[in-house]
């Protein structure tokens, strides 16, 4: 594969975007027990991918959003039957609200959104962030032909190379990898651009796209990935899985292969401590449950 240069933004779990700089937030994080009938507490987790707020509360009560925040997320403990409503909002400008999942799946596109609790539950508040463009996009993607028809789509990366442009991006629901050939002197404008929205969606609102790919379609299903279960820390790490953060209370990794995100969870305890190798750590426990958490920075590499 040739030798590239990699500029752009990956967004993962950490959504990032295609002419912004990293944006680092710490995430407001409450835990709010609500009450209800004796008997078995489910841990209700609402958080945010990319940067936005979320704010939950019991049925018939007003959301409440820190405006004061531009990420948030929240930890509750409910029993069984609970109906909670949940909102997700926009902070930012450069960020909009996406969909929301539940437990790595898509579940819906409405920003507030009425649950029943029944089992311990993770909903995510996607939101991707814009490009600044205001021209009209595709609604199919049959109609996709030039970047015009994708800037003003959700986007999840963005990798300017010496000659190419990779950009990928969701529609209805589906996210797609397209690749744009690019001379070398289109390249370093590109690059000069970048940071400048206005100049940046100018020179790539024109090019025609060669090659997309159905990213969605080449997520693993549930069932290839609980071959994963029994196998230990060090098999992952070994394969070349990483991670990329953990939670330590609910023995919750999350980790990156190839091009998606996963939350991996592992029999046993680790202590929290300032000098933790996380690693190190799950070496020698099994895996015992791993779910597809969304798109990864893999995805913008080029094939070979």
């Amino acid at each position: 594969m040739k030798k590239l240069l990699l500029l752009g933004i990956v967004l993962m779990l950490m959504m990032t975007g295609c002419t912004k700089k990293e944006e680092k937030e710490e995430k407001k994080e409450e835990t709010v027990e609500i009450p209800g009938d004796a008997g078995q507490l489910f841990l209700v987790k609402v958080e945010t991918e990319g940067i936005g707020l979320v704010a939950a509360a019991k049925e018939g009560e007003a959301l409440e959003f820190d405006e004061q925040m531009t990420s948030s997320s929240a930890y509750m403990n409910v029993p069984a039957g609970t109906v909670l409503k949940i909102g997700a909002k926009d902070s930012v400008d450069d960020y909009k609200f996406v969909r929301w999942t539940k437990d790595g799946k898509d579940y819906s596109t409405d920003q507030e959104i009425t649950v029943t609790i029944e089992a311990p539950t993770d909903f995510i508040a996607v939101f991707g962030l814009s490009t600044g463009w205001d021209g009209p996009s595709a609604s199919a993607i049959d109609e996709v032909k030039t970047m015009g028809d994708v800037l003003g789509l959700p986007v999840y990366s963005c990798g300017v190379y010496d000659d190419a442009l990779v950009y990928v991006f969701e529609l209805e629901g589906t996210v797609y990898r397209a690749i744009v050939d690019l001379t070398p002197e289109v390249s370093a404008s590109l690059k000069e651009a970048f940071g400048d929205d206005e100049k940046f969606n100018e020179i790539v609102a024109p090019l025609e796209i060669g090659l997309i790919d159905n990213v969605t379609e080449a997520m693993p299903t549930q069932k290839e990935l609980d071959r994963y279960v029994g196998k230990t820390g060090g098999d992952l790490l070994d394969g070349g899985w990483s991670i990329t953060y953990y939670d330590l209370d609910q023995m919750e990794f999350g980790m990156e292969y190839g091009w998606f995100t996963y939350k991996v969870k592992f029999d046993g305890k680790i202590e929290y401590s300032d000098d933790l190798d996380a690693e190190a750590a799950i070496r020698d426990l099994k895996v015992s449950s791993v779910i597809c958490d969304g798109v990864g920075s893999g995805v913008s590499d080029l094939l070979e």
